[in-house]
């Protein structure tokens, strides 16, 4: 016996479903906003209403039609473990830096890293890359995709993708994302 095809609305929602599932208390807001910005866009100028009505329909439209990117689940305790290994990493490196660069001899050896990134995309990543580029020796130098350039000041690949994964992991357990396995 073949196996059923799921209707479509099983496998992508239409946009019935979506406003079957919208909370229509959200619908004056919505417009109340759109009308707002379509205002501001247009400075205030009446003649843009006639315009600006349907504009603002349409825009109210394409916004329950189109899916809401998930809320990030964040975790109080996940947050507070984020910051305590930020802190002290930050100052355990801020004092390394100093004394390689303040010795009698620099012991300082600058380099550029390439770190692949195991975050999904959204709001992990930026957080990710600001948190490393506040940790002292660090800075990105480019964000491409999946992918990070690190410029570092000491030249020790092994240990700093130790701290980069333990971060990583820090801040995805903080907002309760998945980590993904880099792609070969």
């Amino acid at each position: 016996m073949a196996a059923e095809r799921p209707m479509k609305s099983e496998i992508r929602p239409t946009v019935r479903d979506r406003l079957a599932a919208l909370r229509w208390s959200s619908i004056p807001i919505r417009t109340l906003l759109l009308a707002v910005g379509w205002w501001a866009l247009t400075e205030g100028d009446r003649a843009g209403l006639a315009f600006g009505a349907p504009v603002v329909l349409l825009a109210l439209l394409a916004s329950v039609s189109f899916p809401m990117p998930r809320a990030p689940r964040w975790s109080l305790l996940g947050l507070l473990r984020l910051a305590l290994l930020f802190l002290t990493g930050s100052v355990r490196a801020g004092f390394d830096i100093a004394l390689r660069a303040l010795a009698p001899r620099p012991r300082i050896d600058p380099a550029m890293i390439r770190y692949t990134l195991r975050l999904p995309a959204g709001a992990g990543r930026p957080l990710f890359v600001g948190l490393m580029n506040l940790m002292p020796g660090t800075v990105c130098a480019e964000f491409d995709g999946d992918e990070l350039d690190i410029h570092v000041l000491i030249d020790e690949r092994e240990a700093l993708v130790e701290q980069l994964r333990a971060l990583e992991a820090r801040v995805a357990r903080a907002l309760g994302e998945p980590l993904e396995e880099p792609h070969a």
